[in-house]
């Protein structure tokens, strides 16, 4: 198990139960693409509702009708262009408190046939980075205990938790 509380934030739990015991729970997608040893990071925008100018994996809501696999494939194709053959599901996490609500997350990871330049989107402008050289500091704050846990390739498929204090602050992540 991988557990991470983020600094000063003891209270997870209590926070949770707060939210509510039975919350609307919406689901939503999140792909780490890569191509041979680089890693596609897509940078959320400074106006953003959450994560603003933090750098993230690329990702969404899932429609009506869809299932998580088309909801990501779809996601991936309209911020990036892109069009990886298959994805793999890599964890599914319970977001609680994320802006007040709760969401189920599904976590990808694909292959992308080339690194070629993303052009920017309205989600926000993506790069490829050498995954030994990742933005440490401007990381969505989970991703140093994502990434290694979704990216094994020997590894199944991982499933967590995540507390927010109502915002986008995480309190704490654990991943079984």
């Amino acid at each position: 198990m991988l557990a991470l509380a983020f600094e000063g934030q003891q209270s997870a739990l209590g926070y949770a139960r707060r939210v509510t015991s039975r919350a609307r729970t919406t689901p939503v997608t999140l792909t780490f693409l890569t191509c041979g040893g680089l890693l596609l990071l897509q940078r959320r925008p400074l106006g953003s509702d959450r994560f603003a100018g933090l750098w993230n994996g690329v990702g969404g809501h899932v429609e009506p009708g869809e299932h998580a696999r088309e909801g990501a494939l779809r996601e991936i194709r309209e911020e990036t262009g892109l069009a990886p053959k298959d994805l793999e599901l890599r964890a599914v996490i319970h977001e609680t408190g994320l802006l007040g609500r709760s969401h189920l997350l599904f976590v990808f990871t694909g292959e992308a046939d080339s690194s070629e330049h993303v052009p920017k989107s309205p989600a926000g402008e993506c790069r490829w980075y050498e995954r030994g050289a990742l933005p440490l500091d401007s990381l969505v704050p989970d991703l140093p205990v994502l990434l290694p846990a979704v990216l094994d390739p020997s590894a199944g498929v991982a499933f967590g938790v995540q507390h927010f204090d109502g915002g986008d602050r995480a309190l704490a992540l654990r991943i079984d």
